[in-house]
């Protein structure tokens, strides 16, 4: 009888061990789901946020690339007004500035710095 009590209490005691394992496995699954839903969430609202603020410092830069062109223009053109003598040593700085291409150069320091090669990506389980 003391052995049948015995191994009614430790067939109880397995399966509440079982259960309490079940729901530990099931809220591990629980907590692992809600933290991949906010990673893909972050994930999400890095990549949007990062496509922005890459086109405004893009827009930026084509704004200072620009200024500082229209700045030597101007330098070069008033080195010529002013200057006749030297004009020979002005004409080659002012042909590079005429030149300047903004897509192709932003391109070129893309490509040498390996920018945009590695981006988080969503998370599927």
């Amino acid at each position: 009888m003391k052995t049948q009590q015995l191994e009614i209490k430790l067939s109880n005691k397995t399966e509440e061990d079982i259960k309490k394992a079940q729901r530990k496995s099931t809220q591990a699954g629980d907590d692992l789901m809600r933290c991949v839903d906010l990673y893909n969430q972050a994930q999400s609202k890095w990549f949007e946020e990062m496509v922005t603020t890459t086109l405004e410092l893009e827009w930026l830069e084509v704004e200072r690339v620009e200024m500082i062109r229209q700045h030597l223009c101007q330098y070069t053109q008033l080195r010529h007004e002013t200057d006749m003598f030297n004009q020979s040593t002005v004409e080659p700085v002012d042909q590079l500035l005429r030149k300047v291409d903004q897509a192709k150069d932003r391109e070129l320091w893309v490509r040498e710095h390996k920018m945009g090669n590695i981006r988080p990506v969503d998370m599927e389980i």
